[in-house]
């Protein structure tokens, strides 16, 4: 009976030990920030620049792209960033200055990120520019979000104007197309095959492709003659058909983007929010017309 009850003992000793170490791990383990999807209807009085409009000031803005925005009670800083993942680029010290110089009450950043422990990886070299955006929300409490719209939303959209196994094709190979720039992977096919996995459970893109050999087929097909998927990057823009894909996905994040930061500047919110440059040019004439009467 004895050694039953020290067993017991030890045995919940064991459990609370667990569960403390778990919880002390969990807050350091990063959790993908949650959408943003209360701002109901919102009309925007000035249209979002078109990719096309874009490009005619692609080479002459500044970048970092900094938009300043500040109405009777809310603010905005967005942060139109040159993606980096280097902690000694100057934009990351610019954007820890310009931070606690705001104190924000928001942050919203681009993307989902994903797994880092904190301590053991470096959010800048891991998720980049938005990296440290999420670090410094977490650390000083700060309420932060994905700007992007619910995948599922997203898809939908793009699927209205293109053919499955194209925008299953630009899905899959997206990530790995925005990551090349800043070096490629020892086992590209493993990075994709990854993606495939996941992104063909998509609602809409189920049962497209079911290997990467299957990516490679469509690929030599679609796009002979231009360089392996591999070694392509969405830097300078995709080939083919996956820049029209492209073009629709980033008109569909653009406007939810736009949405979400007049909602919480309406809100009363103090918003920095952290993206690629080309979103903050494109974005800036909607978010002056809609927050100038504030």
């Amino acid at each position: 009976m004895k050694r039953r009850r020290i067993l017991r003992w030890l045995l919940l000793s064991l459990a609370a030990c667990l569960l403390a170490l778990g919880l002390l791990a969990w807050g350091f383990v990063w959790r993908s920030p949650p959408y943003y999807t209360e701002y109901g209807t919102i009309d925007l009085p000035v249209p979002i620049l078109t990719t096309e409009q874009y490009k005619e000031v692609s080479d002459k803005h500044a970048r970092p792209y900094v938009v300043q925005l500040a109405t009777a009670s809310g603010a905005l800083v967005l942060y139109g960033a040159s993606h980096t993942k280097d902690p000694n680029d100057h934009q990351i010290g610019d954007l820890r200055q310009r931070w606690a110089e705001f104190r924000p009450s928001v942050a919203l950043v681009e993307g989902r990120l994903g797994f880092l422990v904190e301590g053991f990886s470096d959010p800048v070299r891991k998720f980049g520019e938005r990296g440290l955006v999420f670090a410094m929300a977490r650390k000083q409490g700060v309420k932060v979000y994905t700007w992007e719209p619910q995948i599922e939303r997203e898809v939908a959209q793009v699927l209205q104007w293109h053919a499955k196994e194209r925008v299953a094709l630009f899905y899959i190979l997206r990530p790995y197309f925005s990551n090349l720039r800043h070096g490629r992977p020892t086992d590209p096919d493993g990075v994709v095959e990854g993606y495939r996995r996941k992104r063909t459970r998509w609602p809409g893109l189920e049962n497209t492709f079911g290997s990467v050999a299957e990516v490679d087929a469509i690929w030599q097909r679609d796009f002979n003659g231009v360089k392996d998927w591999r070694d392509t990057s969405d830097e300078y823009g995709l080939p083919g058909y996956l820049n029209d894909v492209w073009k629709t996905s980033n008109a569909a994040r653009d406007e939810h983007f736009a949405r979400v930061i007049i909602d919480l500047v309406r809100k009363n919110e103090r918003v920095f929010a952290v993206c690629g440059s080309s979103h903050a040019v494109k974005l800036e004439p909607a978010l002056r017309a809609a927050l100038s009467a504030e």
